[in-house]
């Protein structure tokens, strides 16, 4: 009989969902991806079909064992965080198709319950007490806003909208899961409804200082904590993939993370001030803070790493544009570049955009600006303008809103000697490059692409014993980084000129659905 030493992990992105069979050592042997396919049957409003998902993660799942499946030793689990999805507890019949962290239908509800007195004195008890307490979690209250991208307001207009949702609430049948808990659920048979500490810590309902669902965000909402999962450690088990669903296997799943979480972990980042940058769908910025959490400032919010078992949770302060790398990817949906290999030379074929200016907020905007009603826009085309100014634009754009998220984050915190970037949009040298140079800062590239993979079968491997520790992780992975070093001696005033007429274009995005009939 062959020994079982390889782990299978499956990360359901913003963009694209993959699946990848891995060695000890970290090593990708094989690996099959599919794009997510998002519905938008009106303006703002982005869903996942359910069955469709469920079709291609089994695809996935039967591509990348084919071959191995005697020496496959256990499961890992990556997600997109705050995709939900509610379904009957008895039936399991779903009651709509997974409301994606994009979607913006709750955006006005928002709008109101942020500009209400309530919330106005919300706040300034949070800031009284904290103050008065030195209370991070006070603090944290005096910053709280509802925000699309997290999950009570999206939820709430489900509860409110949704009949058959509402009415199982009322009977006490309703069952609510972000991607990991149905993914679990579907492989389990139904036998596990849970969900992990990272992905829970960021749907903006459960509280991290008493590692448990919220009640005050429970009353708030009014949504019944009882409708939330069990929540287990990152290398927890999970329940066993069933057999009957046909895989020719059937191995504990024993690791799950948010995507952000899993590329930490992937990376090896375990220590408090190591610092990374994903530039994918969003552009996002984490920082290890160790054991302790930090206040509240400037969209920067606590959530949790992981938590081992047997152990205190890692926390890790985050800063996000949501805003970001679909800009990249719409260059190639709207015919701009045939193929994003080719995206950098074309960028390159200019010395400049010529004053075009590119701002991304295909779904609204966190950064700079806050405002779920901006519109992604261009501006400064002229009958010169040709299609390499407008690519070098985007490109730029994701340049300047990566070092938006770099400042803002170390006003907060030491700013770090070097950043490991991963994602998408880190394959391209011209956005590293210019990165670099504006942010003042060394960048670590990852060779790897699949970061969010790696952390999924590492934090797996450690829950089924592969690995003993996180040291002992570190001794047995081998990865591979690329250095991109600023030039300290370079005066290009032009790049710092460039920069702030892009900041007046972002100030021009601003209201710009609500000013359209």
């Amino acid at each position: 009989m062959k020994e079982k030493d390889l782990v299978i992990a499956v990360d359901v992105g913003s963009s694209n969902c993959k699946a990848a069979l891995l060695n000890k050592s970290g090593q990708v042997l094989k690996v099959a991806t599919k794009p997510v396919s998002l519905i938008s049957p009106k303006q703002g409003w982005f869903e996942i079909c359910p069955h469709k998902l469920w079709s291609d993660i089994y695809y996935l799942i039967q591509t990348v064992s084919c071959n191995f499946k005697e020496r496959i030793l256990t499961f890992g689990i990556s997600v997109q965080r705050n995709t939900f999805i509610t379904w009957n507890k008895d039936t399991g019949e779903y009651l709509h198709n997974f409301m994606t962290w994009m979607d913006k239908r709750a955006a006005n509800m928002c709008t109101e319950w942020n500009n209400s007195s309530f919330m106005n004195v919300f706040q300034w008890a949070g800031w009284v007490l904290g103050s008065l307490c030195g209370s991070h979690r006070m603090l944290c209250a005096s910053t709280f806003k509802a925000k699309c991208n997290t999950i009570p307001m999206r939820l709430k207009w489900i509860l409110m909208h949704n009949r058959k949702a509402h009415a199982l609430l009322k009977s006490r049948k309703l069952c609510f899961g972000t991607l990991e808990t149905w993914l679990i659920w579907k492989l389990t048979k139904g036998r596990t409804w849970a969900t992990e500490f990272s992905c829970a810590s960021c749907t903006g309902i459960f509280d991290i200082w008493t590692m448990s669902w919220s009640s005050v965000m429970s009353y708030l909402f009014e949504i019944p904590i009882e409708i939330f999962p069990e929540v287990r450690s990152s290398n927890a088990y999970f329940g066993k993939i069933d057999k009957s669903l046909g895989f020719g296997f059937s191995v504990p799943i024993s690791g799950v993370l948010g995507d952000q979480q899993a590329s930490m972990f992937g990376n090896l980042l375990y220590c408090d001030g190591n610092t990374k940058l994903t530039l994918g769908t969003v552009i996002s910025c984490n920082v290890n803070t160790g054991n302790e959490t930090h206040p509240t400032s400037n969209s920067i919010y606590p959530v949790i790493g992981w938590k081992l078992n047997g152990q205190d949770p890692c926390f890790i302060a985050e800063f996000f544009a949501s805003n970001g790398g679909r800009a990249v990817e719409w260059t190639v949906t709207s015919g701009l570049v045939k193929n994003l290999n080719d995206i950098d030379a074309l960028a390159r074929d200019v010395p400049s955009t010529e004053g075009v200016t590119f701002v991304p907020a295909f779904n609204g905007m966190e950064v700079p600006q806050k405002d779920a009603h901006a519109e992604t826009s261009l501006f400064g085309i002229t009958l010169r303008t040709k299609t390499s100014h407008i690519v070098r634009a985007v490109l730029e754009s994701q340049a300047y809103l990566s070092c938006h998220v770099l400042d803002k984050m170390f006003q907060h915190y030491k700013k770090p000697l070097e950043i490991v970037v991963d994602g998408g949009t880190s394959r391209s040298s011209f956005v590293l490059e210019s990165l670099s140079q504006i942010s003042q800062v060394d960048l670590q590239k990852s060779e790897s692409v699949d970061g969010s993979l790696i952390g999924a079968a590492l934090v797996a491997g450690l829950g089924i014993g592969l690995y003993q520790s996180l040291d002992d992780i570190k001794s047995s992975v081998n990865l591979e980084f690329s250095q991109i070093k600023f030039n300290k001696n370079s005066t290009d005033t032009q790049v710092l000129e460039n920069r702030k007429k892009w900041y007046k274009s972002v100030e021009k995005c601003v209201d710009w659905s609500t000013i359209l009939p």
